[in-house]
């Protein structure tokens, strides 16, 4: 009787490819038969994904880097609402007209955006004061900590003469601050843009190996697309903002003395230079949702004691330095209907924000009268 002869190596090696190629086509055609029959709505959140990341592996991104403070946003053209320095709005002149009154706004995400809380400040204010025109810079961008605002005060606002600045630097200064060893020019945390730069002054992903294999993968299979969905959500981890400019040190639950004391330290290095050039320095705090909406996971509760402290904190510090203050935390229940995440509001909710400064701005006698610049009041100016 013949003995059957075993499988060579090579051969096993390319049933279990075989096998392995077929298997993952069957799942392949299983999750799309299911998902067309189940699903209406994630065959086109697979798509999105697919063509906003996977269509152009060298795609431009929304931002761009900078060499003194991370990245600003990137210039697409008139239609896009960005400034030639990178930020929110139209161009700005050096020279500040006779009669205007000029508010410069820092932050992050909160504070960034064409309908964000310093546009709708900007009407509010020129609603009130008849006699002056008052111009509001917004210096925000997402992403953006107490750091990047003190650089780009120093060096962009600064330069433009304001009468008043309004910090509004909470929420994304508190992973720093928990950081096990925080240092105090805020390299734990942050880093150099991880992209490539253009002479053109744009960006692009970083394109390797490994991105060519993710993309042909993306291109063909469905079940890929959602497996990267599940796992890192939305945004892929190299197209993510907050992967491309950030570390993750070790935290603890909250704040060591020492990222306090840099964090303020920051904030009052933003006063010096403000007062420093005749500004009036004005602190804010940060509304959050305190509760589940439809849709809208509320802040976890550790978060939110932590959010409340550093508002707290905040407030003790505008108080202790004479500096004006404006309490937007207080709007949180009122800001409900308007939320879009946890901390984020709709063009209604930073319409809330807005008229919420210009009360506190009026309640410290900021506006001596109807149509006066702060006082003091900075006279037009020109860099030399």
């Amino acid at each position: 009787m013949e003995t059957s002869r075993a499988l060579s190596p090579s051969k096993k090696a390319l049933y279990g490819v075989v096998a392995s190629a077929m298997f993952l086509v069957l799942a392949e055609v299983l999750f799309r038969v299911v998902v067309a029959a189940t699903s209406e709505r994630l065959p086109r959140m697979i798509d999105d994904y697919r063509q906003r990341y996977y269509s152009q592996l060298d795609q431009e991104l929304d931002y761009r880097p900078h060499p003194y403070f991370g990245y600003v946003r990137r210039d697409k053209g008139a239609s896009d609402q960005i400034n030639s320095l990178g930020f929110w709005g139209e161009e700005w002149s050096l020279t500040k007209p006779a009669n205007t009154v000029r508010v410069v706004t820092l932050g992050g995400s909160t504070t960034a955006g064409p309908t964000a809380w310093p546009y709708q400040l900007e009407v509010h204010l020129n609603s009130m004061l008849t006699d002056v025109q008052v111009e509001v810079q917004n210096l925000g961008i997402g992403g953006w900590t107490s750091a990047e605002a003190l650089a780009a005060f120093a060096m962009v606002g600064a330069s433009h003469h304001p009468d008043l600045v309004i910090v509004h630097c909470v929420n994304n200064d508190m992973e720093p601050m928990r950081a096990m060893e925080p240092r105090v020019d805020y390299s734990h945390y942050r880093r150099a843009m991880d992209v490539l730069q253009t002479n053109k002054g744009t960006a692009t992903f970083k394109r390797e190996t490994a991105d060519s294999l993710d993309a042909l993968a993306a291109g063909w299979s469905d079940l890929y697309v959602y497996a990267k969905l599940f796992q890192f959500g939305p945004i892929p981890r190299r197209a993510s903002l907050h992967q491309l400019t950030t570390w993750t040190p070790p935290t603890q639950p909250e704040p060591s003395q020492l990222g306090i004391d840099i964090f303020e330290r920051n904030l009052r290095s933003i006063a010096a230079i403000a007062e420093a050039n005749g500004a009036a320095m004005m602190l804010t705090s940060m509304p959050a949702l305190q509760s589940s909406r439809p849709g809208i996971p509320a802040v976890p509760d550790g978060h939110l004691r932590s959010l409340d402290a550093q508002n707290r904190r905040i407030e003790a510090l505008a108080r202790g330095q004479g500096w004006l203050f404006a309490d937007l935390a207080a709007l949180s229940e009122d800001l409900e209907p308007f939320y879009e995440d946890a901390i984020h509001v709709n063009a209604r909710g930073e319409k809330m924000k807005a008229e919420a400064i210009a009360v506190a701005l009026e309640a410290a006698q900021l506006f001596e009268k109807e149509g006066s610049p702060p006082s003091p009041a900075m006279p037009s100016q020109e860099l030399p």
